[in-house]
C-alpha cells in the first residue's frame, strides 16, 4: 500500500465560478491530467496525474469570494518512492495545474 500525502493551495481570481470551472478543467487537460471530471453542482474538478516519477490526483474546489472566485487546489500523491526524495510530487502536480491556467 502506497504512502500518500496532501498539499493544499488557495488563490483568489477575478470572475465567476462557472467561468473558472471550465478554465480549470481545460488547464488540467492541457497539462496531461487524465480522468478530468467536472462536478457542476459542487463547483469541483477532479483529475489524475500519472507519470513515471509522479503518481497522484488533484481536486479543485471553487468558492465565492465577493465578486471574485477562490480556487482551492488539493493535491494528493504517493511519497514512498525515491523520486519523492528529490522533488515533492504534490508541488509538481500543483505547478502543472497553475501552468495550465496561464
Amino acid at each position: 500500500m502506497a504512502i500518500r500525502k496532501s498539499v493544499e493551495e488557495e488563490m483568489v481570481v477575478p470572475g465567476s465560478r462557472k467561468e473558472w470551472l471550465t478554465k480549470c478543467a481545460t488547464a488540467l487537460t492541457s497539462q496531461g491530467f487524465t480522468n478530468v471530471t467536472k462536478h457542476q453542482e459542487l463547483f469541483q474538478v477532479e483529475a489524475s496525474y500519472k507519470k513515471i516519477t509522479v503518481w497522484g490526483s488533484i481536486q479543485i474546489t471553487l468558492t465565492p469570494a465577493g465578486s471574485d472566485t477562490k480556487i482551492t487546489a488539493r493535491s494528493t500523491a504517493n511519497v514512498d518512492n525515491i523520486y519523492a526524495l528529490l522533488k515533492s510530487p504534490n508541488k509538481t502536480i500543483l505547478s502543472k495545474f497553475k501552468e495550465g491556467l496561464r
